[in-house]
């Protein structure tokens, strides 16, 4: 299978625009809201999502199956093993066979059509997680983003904007506080630009630095090849 390598050309930082006032005003009243509804209000699944630094946990750690996974939200080949593999992928975290800890990248941000659309992307994955707290409905908003009909094309004429993400965690099923957090797109308590660009020396650190790529043991191969077939289950 063929993954997409990573051009040191790629990597360069992309600025992200200044915020208004307003927006800082809005902010509180929704960290307010986030407060009153809390993470995953009413909610129970057996394995939760959590953020841990530049990391999204999803499934449960002491399952047999672990790997890091690496992808770029704009990156085709990173969408295409979601596509083929994003389901089985989310029946072993379901039923508790297989952790994941994600670590997205950004080096193909300054190729989408808003110049910022990894680190949007990025932010609301991990919004998703911290306000779901369910693995089930994280990885199922990860399936959304890199979804045929949804993830945008490099060097396309568009992306998804703020409330189209927003639309998407929904349809995963994240309460209304990370619907709300993800439209207003401010960088707190995370910052998906900073996230993608802190995990990027770690993928340049295997011999194949590209994506996707699944590294189990902390040995890489091909995203697109058969390596569920290598983890216990």
């Amino acid at each position: 299978m063929e993954t997409m390598s990573l051009q040191p050309t790629r990597t360069d930082a992309v600025n992200r625009p200044p915020y208004c006032a307003l927006h800082l005003i809005l902010m509180v009243g929704l960290l307010a809201v986030a407060l009153v509804w809390g993470p995953g209000v009413g909610r129970a699944y057996a394995a939760e999502a959590a953020t841990a630094g530049d990391v999204l946990s999803i499934g449960d750690p002491a399952a047999p199956g672990q790997i890091d996974l690496y992808l770029d939200p704009l990156c085709p080949y990173s969408g295409k093993m979601v596509q083929e593999q994003g389901a089985e992928i989310g029946r072993r975290i379901e039923d508790g066979k297989l952790h994941v800890n994600l670590r997205l990248v950004n080096f193909l941000e300054k190729y989408s059509a808003s110049g910022t659309y990894d680190s949007r992307a990025i932010y609301a994955a991990f919004i998703v997680a911290d306000h779901s707290r369910s693995s089930d409905i994280t990885w199922r908003f990860i399936e959304q983003i890199f979804a045929a009909d949804q993830q945008p094309e490099e060097q396309g004429a568009t992306d998804l904007s703020n409330d189209q993400l927003a639309g998407l965690a929904d349809r995963a099923g994240a309460p209304p506080s990370a619907q709300d957090m993800i439209k207003l797109g401010l960088p707190i308590p995370f910052d998906g630009h900073a996230i993608g660009t802190n995990n990027l020396p770690l993928l340049r650190g295997f011999p194949e630095p590209g994506v996707p790529l699944v590294a189990i043991d902390g040995n890489s191969v091909d995203g697109n090849s058969d390596w569920l077939a290598q983890l216990a289950h």
